[in-house]
């Protein structure tokens, strides 16, 4: 037991040491080769040479990361000096620096054709369609996340027992009617930790008579929400309506 307990200690010692030179060898191989590193979705051309700068410069941090955490496990194999952990970052900003690859000597002499590599394009042939594509899928991806939140807001409790205490509101149900159906386009906040919580939401209702916004703000203490305001707006009328001194708070779900 005493054997194999110190011989996984040495291998949570051993592990930084071989990732840290993986990515040494990673951040070498990537400054020899910028291009493989910054695809700049389709829009920035690689073979541009601000563009390898910024590469070379993520590869410098790749080497970096991985020399500061092979000498920091490797100082704490040595537990008989003190203080050597604290030369780890200097140490790892030094061999980073040594430790660069030297950048071909082609790419600062002119091509055979007399054509400069710095006259090459910043941005791709098809940059606009790329971009075009990648606009396109934000756009579905914004939609899709609004339509969860909007989702899981709708059926929250808090929702639940708003539209409840509404749907018993004899105003409410003079001007709006019964049932009142809750739409997509629920927005606003909500934060729950355990048996704590508070949420603040906008709920556009429909009625068989007309359409409202209910505002709801609630604490949630012990497990339990409690309402500190509840309003609804109509549309119609324009006018706005507190349900709290009509109504209590409908027990919890």
């Amino acid at each position: 037991m005493i054997l194999a307990r110190q011989l996984m200690e040495r291998l949570t010692f051993l592990l930084p040491i071989i990732f840290g030179l993986c990515f040494v060898f990673l951040g070498r191989w990537l400054y020899l080769n910028p291009s493989k590193l910054f695809p700049g979705w389709g829009l920035l051309n690689p073979e541009h040479p601000r563009v390898k700068k910024i590469s070379r410069v993520y590869a410098t941090l790749l080497i970096f990361v991985g020399t500061f955490a092979s000498v920091a496990a490797t100082f704490a194999l040595i537990p008989s000096v003190s203080g050597m952990a604290l030369l780890a970052l200097p140490a790892a900003v030094v061999a980073a620096w040594l430790l660069r690859p030297r950048v071909p000597q082609s790419e600062f002499s002119v091509a055979a054709d007399g054509v400069k590599p710095g006259s090459q394009p910043l941005l791709t042939q098809r940059w606009k369609r790329n971009l075009a594509i990648a606009g396109g899928f934000a756009v579905v991806f914004g939609v899709v996340l609004f339509a969860v939140v909007s989702v899981t807001f709708r059926d929250s409790d808090v929702s639940r027992m708003a539209v409840a205490a509404a749907e018993s509101n004899p105003i409410v149900q003079e001007k709006l009617g019964n049932p009142l159906k809750v739409g997509l386009l629920t927005s606003g906040s909500m934060e729950i930790s355990g048996q704590s919580g508070h949420a603040d939401l906008s709920l556009p209702v429909r009625g068989p008579k007309g359409k409202g916004t209910i505002y709801a703000v609630a604490r949630k203490s012990g497990g339990l929400w409690k309402f500190e305001s509840l309003d609804i707006a109509f549309e119609e009328t324009k006018t706005r309506m507190t349900l709290l001194k009509e109504s209590a708070d409908p027990p919890n779900p």
